[in-house]
């Protein structure tokens, strides 16, 4: 690595995971007493413009978890990469800092921690404050397109999340696995009359919104997730009702309608839409349902033939982990660091992605100042 008396540091992109190591560095300088450097930040987009939707506006930071391997477990790509990250850097870590810049945080009953403000503007606002208070901080509203317009920069950073229109990885000699949408909604094949649009249920894992192109929510979220690079159509199958506790509602009310008894467990438009599509009477009396139709009506069962197409809130791709060491430094390129959406990791919902952005960042952040410390 090419060294100068003022070490030349460029992060690509302004989003979690760029600014964020550009704090770690600043950190991790003031710990060595280095403080012969500049971080200039190239992006064409307003600083921490990316943080301001997550959590529905409120900024899901991360998730209360300290077992690396559990917290791993929520990544369809790049659990076992993350293992040795997050051994180094997890939820404590991450929460003492924000701390530290003013950011206090709670955890909610589901573990999913936010800050107190729960709002995304006063994040990116501390985040950005504590930033400028850093040594020769600058900023440059660009796209880099190219590696030689980073030649001057000792040590380069690629935060380009999951939208690199430009595949500035891939111009640095690094493979990037395609990017498709992950965490989205999904539409679905032959829907039927009477799809119950705008209605939602509770699911075990978090419920399902019925949209007017198919289904949406927590729950299709993490489908969409898991099955992000399946071929489509693909069948999927949801539980919603315990066959058991049915039967005894049945029982408990032979004379009742079956429909009216089924509505006790999903809203009536649901239970009307499912009755018409499986073929079943919805006024009959209870004592009069059949096992196999109870059977029938436990599970959603649904075609997918796409994304919705409604802003995916989180891509699955990037760059290819077997290019990258344990630091998210470049095994091609010896002045390149990249963290965040960028390598090809995605999360589930629940502050996961986030928490993939500050770990990346500030272990990248660790490795570069101690690298520069070896060559001083």
């Amino acid at each position: 690595m090419k060294l100068m008396k003022q070490i030349k540091i460029a992060i690509v992109g302004t989003g979690p995971s760029g600014v964020y190591c550009g704090l770690q560095l600043i950190e991790e300088f003031q710990k060595t007493g280095l403080n012969a450097y500049s971080i200039t930040f190239f992006d064409p987009l307003p600083t921490l413009a990316t943080i301001l939707p997550t959590g529905n506006g409120r900024c899901n930071l991360t998730y209360a978890e300290s077992d690396f391997k559990v917290f791993a477990s929520n990544y369809p790509r790049g659990e076992k990469f993350l293992y040795s990250i997050f051994s180094r850097y997890l939820t404590t870590e991450t929460l003492e800092y924000f701390e530290k810049i003013g950011i206090k945080t709670f955890t909610q009953p589901d573990n999913r921690i936010f800050p107190v403000s729960q709002s995304a503007k006063t994040v990116r606002t501390q985040m950005i404050s504590a930033l400028k208070n850093g040594i020769s901080v600058k900023f440059n509203q660009k796209i880099v397109k190219n590696p030689e317009e980073l030649d001057e920069y000792d040590i380069v950073v690629l935060a380009t999340g999951s939208k690199d229109r430009h595949s500035l990885a891939a111009h640095f000699g690094h493979t990037v696995i395609p990017f498709v949408p992950s965490l989205c909604g999904l539409k679905i094949k032959n829907k039927g009359a009477n799809f119950p649009t705008g209605v939602s249920i509770h699911t075990e894992n978090g419920g399902i919104i019925f949209t007017h192109v198919g289904i949406s929510g927590p729950e299709i979220f993490k489908i969409s997730s898991i099955n992000a690079k399946k071929a489509y159509p693909y069948d999927i199958k949801i539980p919603i009702m315990n066959p058991d506790t049915v039967l005894e509602a049945l029982h408990a009310a032979p004379k009742k309608s079956f429909g009216n008894i089924i509505s006790e467990f999903i809203p009536k438009s649901l239970a009307k839409y499912l009755f018409e599509q499986y073929g079943i009477n919805f006024d009959k009396q209870a004592a009069h349902a059949k096992k196999e139709e109870i059977e029938k009506l436990k599970n959603l069962e649904f075609t997918i033939t796409s994304p919705d197409g409604k802003g995916e809130i989180v891509h699955a791709g990037g760059v290819s982990l077997n290019e990258i060491d344990k630091n998210c430094h470049s095994k091609i390129n010896e002045k390149l660091w990249i963290i965040g959406e960028a390598l090809d990791i995605d999360g589930f919902c629940g502050g996961f992605n986030l928490q993939n952005c500050w770990s990346t960042a500030a272990i990248a952040a660790q490795d570069i100042v101690q690298k520069i410390k070896e060559h001083c």
